[in-house]
């Protein structure tokens, strides 16, 4: 056996349960934050911008269970979750201004 792999993988099964809590909210679907992600990335065509409307579908997601809840989340709070998506918004942008003002890498 290798040394720490269960204990590794016990609290990774610990984590798992907290962080759904807070993504699946009162829908209790374990796919919520997944879904609306997979939606907003499927209306766009370009390969970064599904990149960054995954990233920002999971947070409207988890945004989207926590606001609809009464309960606390248990880890990161709403206004994180808030900020998350404000900073992927802003790093989107900037990919897109420079896309848009046609400079290569």
């Amino acid at each position: 056996m290798i040394p720490g792999l269960v204990k590794t993988l016990e609290r990774l099964k610990e984590l798992h349960i907290r962080k759904n809590q807070d993504y699946t909210g009162e829908s209790k679907d374990p796919f919520f934050n997944f879904h609306v992600a997979g939606f907003l990335t499927s209306i766009f065509r370009r390969n970064p911008d599904k990149v960054y409307a995954t990233l920002v579908g999971v947070k409207l997601g988890r945004l989207a269970a926590l606001l609809n809840s009464d309960k606390e989340p248990n880890n990161e709070s709403i206004l994180d979750s808030f900020d998350d998506l404000i900073v992927y918004s802003a790093i989107w942008r900037q990919e897109v201004e420079k896309r848009l003002s046609g400079v290569k890498e």
